[in-house]
């Protein structure tokens, strides 16, 4: 699993929203959290960098990938 982090112009909760239902319609995605404040959004799971770039864009939003890594594995107590 690979946690992508995103750059997307979101002015409000529409804008938000809209990019929400873009990038939960991609298969492999486990979870993805929007911060519209720092205007960044978060996917974790095995969906492609690119695609989940591309979906953003056809909502009509820039999205410009930030990094792409391993996500944290869950804490074992």
């Amino acid at each position: 699993m690979k946690k992508t982090e995103l750059k997307v112009n979101m002015y409000c909760s529409k804008c938000r929203t809209q990019v929400l239902k873009a990038v939960t319609t991609l298969r492999g995605i486990d979870q993805v959290s929007v911060d519209r404040d720092k205007g960044t959004v978060t996917v974790v799971g095995d969906a492609d960098p690119v695609s989940v770039a591309s979906q953003i864009r056809k909502v009509g939003k820039v999205a410009e990938i930030i990094s792409v890594g391993a996500s944290k594995p869950p804490e074992t107590k």
